[in-house]
C-alpha cells in the first residue's frame, strides 16, 4: 500500500509500505477521505508543530473516516464494509488523567499523525490504517466520507464551547475564521449564542462566516471596527486564530468577569496583559483536543444540526497529497479533504 511520509520542511514523499494487519484489540480502515488539519500544515511548513518536533520521518492526517476492510474479532459490532468515522486519539487509560477522566491530557496519549509522543504516531495519510475498535463510529449513510473526516476538528470545537461554559444567550467574539473558528461558531450557534461576531484579516472567510452563523464579520486588522462591534465587551472570547494580535484583542475586547478560551496555537511565547485579567476579574481556559464529545459531534453531523460542507473548500485525490497541501496554504481556503 501507499502512505506519504513527512521527512522535513515541505519534504512529503511517497513509500510503498507493507498492509497493515489489525490487532486483538482493532479493526483495519481502508481510508476514504482525511481532512488537512492546521496541525498538518505546521509540520509541513515547519517541520514540526509549537513544541512537538518529530524526531524520524512519519505520516501526517487524523481527520479521517473509511471502510471497514477486516473486523478482527469484532465481527458482530463492525462487520466488513462497515462505514466508520476515526477517532484519531488513543489514550493509555492508566495514567492519572485517564483515571480522572481528562484522557486529552494522557501523560501516554498517541494521536494519529502527531509528534507529541515519541516516536512519533503514524496517521492517516496511507491507504490503510489499524485502529482500535473502540475508536471506529460507526456513520449514517446519509453522511459522505468527506463530512464524517470533519468529525475530528468538529469534536475539538464541541471541547471547545464546552470549556466556555453556558453560552445560551451571551455575546461571543470569535477570532479566527479558519476551520476551526467557523466550526466554533456553527456550535455556538446551535448552542443558543445570542450574538456571534467573528474577526479575520480574510474578507473572503468572514463572508463564508458571515453567510453560516456570523452577526458580526469584523476586520481584526481594522481595530476600531473590532473596538465597535465590542461595545461593553464580550461575555465570552474564544480564540482560534493563533494569532498575538488576536490574543490581544481578546483580552481588550472581553467584558468584566467574561471567559477567554485558547484554542488557537501561539508559534512561540507571547506577553500577556495580566493586569487586565486582575482589574477584569477574567476566566481564562484552554482548550486542547477533546475528551467525551466525539459521539455528539457524531450525532450533531447525524441530526443535520449543523453542517459542515460549506466548509470544504476543496477534494484532490490521494495520489495529488502535494497537491492538496499546496491547495491549503492558499488564503482563501478553509478545509481541503484528500479522497482515497
Amino acid at each position: 500500500m501507499q502512505a506519504y511520509y513527512l521527512h522535513g520542511p515541505r519534504d512529503l514523499r511517497p513509500a510503498d509500505i507493507k498492509q497493515p494487519q489489525p490487532g486483538p484489540q482493532e479493526a483495519l480502515v481502508r481510508v476514504r477521505a482525511t481532512g488537512i488539519c492546521g496541525s498538518d500544515i505546521h509540520y509541513y511548513l515547519h517541520g514540526k508543530n509549537g513544541d512537538f518536533v518529530p524526531e524520524r520521518p512519519f505520516v501526517l492526517g487524523h481527520e479521517s473516516a473509511g471502510e471497514i476492510v477486516d473486523s478482527g474479532v469484532f465481527t458482530d459490532t463492525l462487520p466488513v464494509g462497515s462505514r466508520v468515522a476515526i477517532d484519531p486519539s488513543h489514550p493509555c487509560r492508566a495514567c492519572a488523567h485517564c483515571r480522572e477522566g481528562n484522557e486529552n491530557h494522557c501523560s501516554h496519549m498517541r494521536y494519529f499523525g502527531s509528534a507529541a509522543c515519541s516516536p512519533p504516531q503514524d496517521g492517516s495519510f496511507r491507504e490503510y490504517v489499524q485502529v482500535t475498535a473502540e475508536n471506529c463510529h460507526l456513520i449514517p449513510d446519509s453522511m459522505n466520507y468527506r463530512q464524517a473526516a470533519m468529525l475530528e476538528p468538529l469534536s475539538i470545537a464541541v471541547h471547545g464551547i464546552g470549556q466556555a461554559g453556558s453560552i445560551a444567550g451571551k455575546r461571543v467574539l470569535v477570532t479566527g475564521a479558519g476551520p476551526i473558528g467557523q466550526l466554533i461558531g456553527l456550535v455556538a450557534r446551535h448552542y443558543g449564542a445570542a450574538n456571534l461576531a467573528v474577526s479575520d484579516i480574510r474578507q473572503d472567510a468572514l463572508d463564508l462566516a458571515a453567510s453560516l452563523w456570523a452577526d458580526q464579520p469584523v476586520r481584526a486588522d481594522q481595530p476600531d471596527t473590532v473596538a465597535q462591534a465590542a461595545g461593553e465587551g464580550f461575555d465570552i472570547v474564544i480564540e482560534a486564530s493563533g494569532a498575538p494580535t488576536a490574543l490581544q484583542n481578546a483580552y481588550q475586547h472581553c467584558k468584566a468577569k467574561g471567559t477567554i478560551v485558547q484554542l488557537g496555537v501561539q508559534g512561540g511565547p507571547v506577553e500577556l496583559p495580566v493586569n487586565l485579567v486582575m482589574q477584569k476579574e477574567l476566566t481564562i481556559r484552554g482548550s486542547f483536543r477533546f475528551a467525551h464529545v466525539f459521539d455528539k459531534a457524531l450525532d450533531l453531523l447525524a441530526r443535520q444540526k449543523i453542517d459542515v460542507t460549506p466548509l470544504i473548500s476543496k477534494s484532490v485525490g490521494f495520489a495529488n497529497l502535494q497537491v492538496g497541501f499546496d491547495a491549503a496554504l492558499q488564503p482563501e481556503t478553509i478545509k481541503v479533504v484528500i479522497d482515497y
